[in-house]
């Protein structure tokens, strides 16, 4: 039944990472240039709820796409998911216990290592089929049924999976930087 939704879903999703992009993109223009001028009493303000929702939220997404619509994650996406799922449960405890210490700085690790796999499987995504026969920029697959030039969402020509993890960890990342810099 939820299969047939799964258009509206890809298009609601495409267009919620572009939003998510253009608040990156104000939120890292405000810090590193603005040095937190209009930013800085909202990101204070709804840090904890926006960090735990997007993680998540993000769980959540790639749990129905692969359990429930049946899409093999390659292992490219096994790693971007890797980078993704701590810190679901470490923003829950760090949010609990009221670590304002080291959250951030476990949130950028992960998350600078979640960011430079989605781009390059991004990468490897929108090289034409024909190119990547030549073995110009090798997948790390393991031998599983997954390829990772597969394209689960493909809207406006450019938003796909490894886009959507680009802009969410490119988000937390400055979402994590804003908050150093509140300290």
């Amino acid at each position: 039944m939820l299969m047939f939704y799964l258009p509206q879903l890809n298009f609601l999703l495409a267009l919620a990472s572009l939003g998510l992009l253009a608040v990156t993109v104000f939120l890292a223009v405000d810090l590193f240039v603005l040095k937190g001028k209009y930013a800085r009493p909202y990101v204070a303000q709804y840090f904890w709820p926006v960090v735990l929702f997007v993680t998540i939220g993000s769980v959540a997404m790639s749990l129905l796409y692969s359990e429930y619509f049946g899409f093999i994650p390659c292992s490219l996406c096994w790693l971007q998911r890797i980078a993704i799922y701590p810190q679901a449960l470490m923003g829950l405890m760090a949010f609990k216990l009221r670590d304002e210490k080291y959250v951030s700085l476990y949130g950028i690790g992960l998350s600078a290592f979640g960011l430079l796999v989605a781009i390059y499987q991004y990468i490897y995504q929108m090289i034409p089929q024909e190119k990547l026969a030549t073995g110009i920029l090798p997948c790390l697959a393991d031998g599983s049924n997954a390829d990772c030039a597969a394209k689960i969402i493909d809207e406006f020509g450019f938003v796909t999976f490894p886009f959507l993890s680009v802009v969410t960890f490119a988000f937390l990342i400055v979402l994590y930087l804003y908050r150093l810099r509140l300290r």
